[in-house]
């Protein structure tokens, strides 16, 4: 294998990680271990409708509570929740 070819191999192996990276950090988003140990969604759906979102999904997506709603900014946001704590783990995929 030539010089060339090695850092070409070794750039393509290193872009190929940090593209799948997110995508395995996804699938175990939460770690929140069995749903009948989390808060209840509806208790998140009260608190987001009290800071003035307006909700346009709630749903379990990675173990978490994914929603897509519209935040108080007048923003669409897509946010995961950590369903026990009910905080923020981070903005949608």
């Amino acid at each position: 294998m030539t010089k060339t070819t090695m850092h070409r191999a070794t750039l393509g192996l290193a872009l190929g990680v940090a593209l799948a990276g997110p995508a395995w950090a996804d699938r175990d988003r939460c770690q929140a271990g069995p749903e009948r140990e989390w808060r209840p969604m509806a208790e998140l759906v009260q608190r987001l409708s009290g800071e003035g979102w307006q909700l346009r999904k709630v749903e379990i997506d990675d173990g978490c509570y994914e929603v897509e709603a519209v935040d108080r900014d007048g923003r669409y946001v897509e946010v995961h929740f950590h369903p026990k704590t009910l905080e923020r783990v981070g903005w949608g995929s």
